[in-house]
């Protein structure tokens, strides 16, 4: 089962992900931040495997960008850090990619699909699969338990932080034995 996540009608404004970037991971509490990390293994397993020319769609300040040749992103502030690792960067928009058809040969998205629109996502897969010989879309519950085990108790009157514990003991237990889903990839149209 998949957690509902809200969209927010500020995830498609670049300027929020301007200012969104130098707070995010100053402000999340470590052991979270080590939780994801440990299971972006599972995802950096699968992106090690991959061979040709790559393209990481909404690299943000570059998590993955060292598993592909370029990165794309419509926040210059996000490109800013993503700089950092030495990789190429674009400044676009994933509904209109600057690359002509099939000019590379695996094109990701991780955890980015969530900030487009939800009537514009088929847009973004056909733009991401146009430029692409292989395509895949990775949310964070295709690597870990956690947003499913955070829905459970949404609701209920608990305090957030023992919420959160309670969620992340939870998820790690399942995730220790879980393996990497492809929900999304060259099965979208």
């Amino acid at each position: 089962m998949k957690p509902e996540y809200r969209w927010l009608s500020e995830y498609d404004r670049p300027n929020y992900w301007s200012d969104f970037s130098p707070i995010y991971f100053q402000t999340l509490p470590f052991i979270f931040g080590f939780y994801f990390n440990l299971n972006d293994n599972k995802l950096r397993k699968f992106l090690r495997k991959q061979k040709g020319k790559t393209l990481d769609l909404g690299c943000g300040n570059g998590r993955f960008l060292f598993y592909a040749n370029i990165g794309v992103d419509f926040s210059r502030e996000m490109l800013k850090r993503a700089k950092r690792t030495g990789k190429d960067v674009v400044l676009a928009s994933i509904l209109n990619l600057p690359f002509k058809e099939k000019s590379f040969d695996m094109a990701f998205m991780a955890d980015t699909s969530i900030i487009i629109k939800p009537k514009e996502r088929k847009e973004a897969y056909i733009e991401g699969k146009r430029v692409t010989k292989r395509f895949y879309d990775f949310l964070a519950e295709d690597r870990t338990f956690l947003p499913f085990t955070l829905s459970i108790f949404l609701g209920m009157p608990l305090p957030v932080r023992f919420t959160a514990y309670i969620a992340l003991f939870l998820a790690f237990i399942v995730d220790r034995f879980r393996k990497l889903v492809l929900t999304r990839g060259d099965s979208v149209n």
